[in-house]
């Protein structure tokens, strides 16, 4: 028998609280609630909800300083956060979203948009937990094997080596793959063109990364590849490639490197879906400094953006956040990482 999703139903009303609670467990939710934030926060360490729902303004600790606290308990943080909020209290909740609650409900309103918008949040929220849980596992696996074959490493070596300014195209969507390309300095980032005519980066590479490498064995290209930093690359050529790969007996590690990329791309299509700002913004600027040395990246806003999946002005201000809890230095040389772990604690 599946158990039942919990809830954490935190409000002062006693008559909307009691309601709520009907609601709630007559769709069969297991749920406990709280008349203010203090015993909320006392209720979630102790019965380890699934979601929690929390009203604004509250008496002894008001919905704000729930969330924080919230945010701190590493047991807890990942939790979805709904915030119920009165017609009067809606300017407030932006507040909120910055704070890293994932949505809210404007009171009075109806049961079935309650009951939606929890379905939506436990779909979402187990989604991404299976997606951090595959990227663990796939943390264990040697994944550089396919790199360092030898004959791998010499095809590199004497391949073409060519030099890129800024905006120049390596390939365009449909473009026939005719080689795979190695970075040895530059940064560059693959893209589509989404229906509405906006740029969705994929994914930015840099020194010692391989581009176009998920195209072998295929025939085209899809979206394009641009030089947003001058590179000098090299050509390898795919059929070479290939030719190794099949007659040195890789095609395993080929795989097993083809599925950690599809993996990684995966768990930051979660976040970007799943997460909110906070998560989304630390995650991104944490996996670009695997790339970037020492810990400064020095990518435009609005490429990083597109990137970490917000708007070039929400980017702006969480960074602007992030430098005054002094998480990281914002100068002329890009983003300087200062406290690695603790933008790790944000999404982790």
């Amino acid at each position: 028998m599946q158990s039942k999703s919990k809830i954490l139903l935190i409000e002062d009303n006693a008559e909307m609280r009691e309601n709520l609670t009907e609601i709630l467990e007559l769709a069969e939710y297991e749920v406990k609630s709280a008349e203010d934030g203090l015993i909320g926060i006392q209720y979630a360490r102790q019965f380890r909800p699934d979601i929690i729902l929390c009203d604004i303004m509250m008496p002894n600790l008001d919905g704000f300083g729930v969330l924080k606290i919230i945010q701190q308990d590493e047991s807890l943080k990942h939790l979805p956060f709904i915030f119920l909020t009165a017609k009067s209290e809606k300017e407030d909740f932006r507040k909120g979203m910055n704070l890293g609650a994932e949505d809210y409900l404007v009171k009075p309103f109806e049961d079935s948009d309650l009951l939606q918008i929890v379905e939506n949040k436990l779909k979402k929220y187990k989604e991404l937990d299976a997606s951090r849980t595959s990227k663990q596992i796939l943390n264990t696996l040697s994944i550089k094997e396919f790199e360092k074959n030898p004959k791998i490493a010499n095809l590199i070596q004497e391949s073409q080596t060519k030099s890129y300014g800024k905006k120049t195209r390596l390939w365009n969507d449909s473009d026939r793959v005719n080689h795979v390309y190695f970075i040895q300095s530059g940064i560059i980032k693959e893209a589509l063109e989404t229906i509405g005519g906006k740029e969705l980066v994929l994914e930015l590479y840099q020194s010692s990364g391989f581009v176009g490498i998920h195209y072998l064995f295929q025939n085209n290209h899809n979206g394009y590849a641009e030089v947003i930093e001058p590179v000098v690359i090299k050509m390898i050529p795919k059929k070479t490639l290939e030719d190794i790969i099949l007659k040195d007996n890789l095609l395993m590690s080929f795989l097993q490197f083809t599925f950690s990329l599809t993996k990684e791309f995966t768990f930051r299509l979660a976040i970007n879906s799943y997460g909110n700002v906070r998560e989304k913004i630390a995650y991104h600027i944490v996996e670009l400094s695997k790339q970037f040395n020492p810990t400064i990246i020095n990518i435009g806003r609005e490429d990083l953006a597109s990137y970490c999946g917000v708007a070039k002005e929400t980017l702006i201000r969480t960074l602007t956040e992030f430098k005054d809890e002094k998480l990281i230095q914002l100068d002329s040389d890009g983003i300087k990482i200062l406290q690695l772990e603790k933008l790790k604690l944000i999404y982790n």
